[in-house]
């Protein structure tokens, strides 16, 4: 279990801090361990409790309750021992992260057996030539919309064979921004071999190096929801 700084972390995908103290408040008293949440980056709680033994059998009893939303230990890791397990691949369709979700990804040991690789796609023309994306949905769209991650994401499956994708496009700033889609505005994409899609718009606040690292871990998240 991770024990970082001294703390026990509890990961609680699908539930906001105050929903997950509710929630895990009857183990936590049972055992008489000091708990407080707070919203990971990503969009999930992590509850962290100081590191003894009544914390890591608080963390036990968590993750059993709630699996599989609820894990211990660092989220990309858990991301690659959740494809390992199922024997499946993914790749990543990369535009204002310029490849941060794959360096994430890539830092973990272990990552080759799962990761397939990455499109950055700055432009629209690569994103059409690359991706697929249809030069149609970016001019009605704009490459920073649903419509775009979702060809985007599709795109890195049709490319790469993997059975799952995500993909990112946005405004991370300082400049770029406009009226309908200020800076901070952006999109994740999922996508699956059997055809399945979904995208998500995010307004997220920030420098850009934080507006890029947001949108990795949101694009984790809907990752490990749909893996879970």
């Amino acid at each position: 279990m991770l024990e970082q700084n001294r703390l026990v972390r509890v990961n609680l995908l699908g539930f906001d801090p105050a929903a997950a103290m509710d929630l895990t408040k009857i183990c936590a008293d049972r055992r008489g361990v000091s708990v407080t949440a707070r919203e990971h980056i990503g969009g999930w709680s992590a509850l962290e409790a100081p590191l003894n033994q009544a914390a890591l059998e608080f963390a036990e009893e968590v993750c059993a309750l709630f699996a599989p939303k609820a894990f211990v230990g660092e989220p990309f890791k858990r991301a690659i021992d959740l494809l390992k397990r199922r024997g499946e691949t993914i790749s990543f369709a990369e535009s204002c992260t310029g490849g941060l979700l794959a360096a994430h990804l890539t830092a973990i040991a272990g990552s080759s057996e799962v990761f397939e690789g990455s499109f950055v796609t700055y432009s629209n023309r690569l994103k059409s030539r690359w991706l697929g994306v249809q030069p149609q949905t970016l001019a009605a769209f704009g490459a920073v919309s649903e419509e775009c991650v979702v060809q985007m994401a599709s795109g890195a499956i049709a490319q790469s064979g993997a059975d799952y994708a995500l993909a990112i496009s946005g405004i991370a700033g300082p400049s770029g921004g406009s009226a309908g889609k200020p800076v901070g505005t952006v999109f994740v994409g999922y996508a699956n071999k059997r055809g399945e899609t979904y995208a998500e718009a995010l307004r997220l606040n920030g420098s850009r190096s934080l507006v890029r690292k947001q949108a990795v871990f949101h694009a984790l998240r809907l990752l490990l929801t749909r893996l879970s």
